[in-house]
């Protein structure tokens, strides 16, 4: 009977060619791999390719999870045939506010090993450099991009950090920069602290964390249209 395969957890730079951020580990059994199931093929085979895979990209079997389940899992059946199956995020770790975490929902319901690699994660890395808790945390994904929603859910955050020190995390797309910081900074009380991440492990990286009121007065043109992580505390 044929050993199964394991499900392999590669992480990706967060920054374009930081090739640096990833283990030694993490590239060796990337080059090992044949098999990978991918947030995006075409950012999968950029990434693939950057890391100087010794197979041809063309050669390698790349499958794109989509919404259809029995498709997905048509192509994990590789992982009963002995072979390990990698899976690949857009950015970071795989299964991290990612649809990654479907496929290993899947191994553990079949029995399959899954093994995490180390690298890079932009909501812990800002949340490592805020200076706020980490004994109790919670990441929250995308706010509403609407006005009356995102006042709201602002304030409930901020209700959950008053009340039990519960650090609160999100993030934004880059060109909403500018309104979810100046939503923060009309809606959070003065004594609320604020922590921007931005373009973690980039050119570019400025982290910074203040209170609201001192925020009012601080220079933001920094942050336009770049990532970001957003964290109040």
């Amino acid at each position: 009977m044929t050993k199964a395969g394991n499900i392999l957890l590669f992480p990706c730079p967060i920054t374009e060619g930081k090739m640096d951020s990833l283990s030694t580990e993490s590239i060796d059994l990337l080059h090992q791999t044949t098999y990978f199931i991918v947030e995006r093929a075409k950012t999968a085979r950029h990434f693939i390719k950057a890391t100087k895979h010794p197979i041809p990209i063309a050669q390698l079997h790349i499958h794109e999870i989509t919404n259809q389940k029995q498709e997905n899992e048509s192509f994990l059946l590789a992982v009963h045939n002995g072979f390990d199956v990698g899976v690949i995020s857009e950015a970071g770790c795989p299964g991290v506010a990612d649809p990654g975490a479907e496929i290993v929902d899947w191994a553990h319901k079949n029995r399959i090993k899954v093994v995490p690699l180390v690298g890079p994660s932009s909501i812990l890395m800002a949340l490592m450099s805020s200076g706020m808790s980490g004994q109790n945390f919670a990441f929250n994904g995308y706010l509403s991009n609407k006005k009356p929603e995102l006042v709201q859910q602002l304030k409930i955050l901020e209700t959950k950090v008053s009340k039990s020190d519960q650090t609160q995390i999100f993030m934004e797309t880059p060109y909403r920069n500018d309104f979810i910081i100046n939503a923060c900074l009309e809606i959070l009380r003065p004594e609320t602290k604020l922590c921007i991440a931005c373009d973690i492990n980039g050119p570019d990286e400025n982290i910074r964390q203040m209170k609201i009121s001192e925020w009012k007065t601080a220079s933001k043109n920094h942050y336009h249209k770049k990532p970001c992580i957003f964290i109040i505390g």
